[in-house]
């Protein structure tokens, strides 16, 4: 029989390999559980968010119906009694001491106070407001 002589390097790498070897195994399983603990937690996140869309959307919906003008209207008309005028007893009332004013660009004429004062009939023919 023939003796093999082994090391004192041996001795030391197979156990620190073993060592090395069980540390990445477990090291690898604590990645791929903390991964999954991490995409559990970004699915319950996705999931509350879709509820506070679903949620902002439906109050959206709420505060467009409350704001619609046949609700304004009816709420208008069975609380206070008020009605829409009719059309044939609307009446437009027309000042004439109220001065119009030229809409321009002439900025030697707006300042001037010589200028000429339009009443509104013919400040509609010229064109000007």
């Amino acid at each position: 029989m023939m003796y093999v002589r082994k090391s004192m390097g041996s001795y030391v790498i197979a156990p620190l390999s073993l060592v090395l070897l069980l540390c990445g195994v477990f090291g690898i399983v604590w990645l791929r559980s903390n991964l999954i603990s991490m995409e559990y937690g970004i699915s319950e996140l996705e999931k509350a968010r879709l509820d506070r869309l679903r949620e902002t959307k439906m109050l959206m919906a709420e505060k467009s119906s409350l704001l619609s003008t046949q609700k304004l209207e009816k709420t208008a008309a069975g609380n206070m009694g008020l009605v829409l005028p009719d059309r044939r007893k609307v009446v437009f009332v027309k000042r004439k001491d109220v001065e119009s004013y030229k809409a321009s660009f002439e900025a030697g004429l707006r300042g001037s106070p010589d200028r000429k004062v339009q009443t509104g009939s013919e400040g509609a023919a010229r064109g000007t407001l």
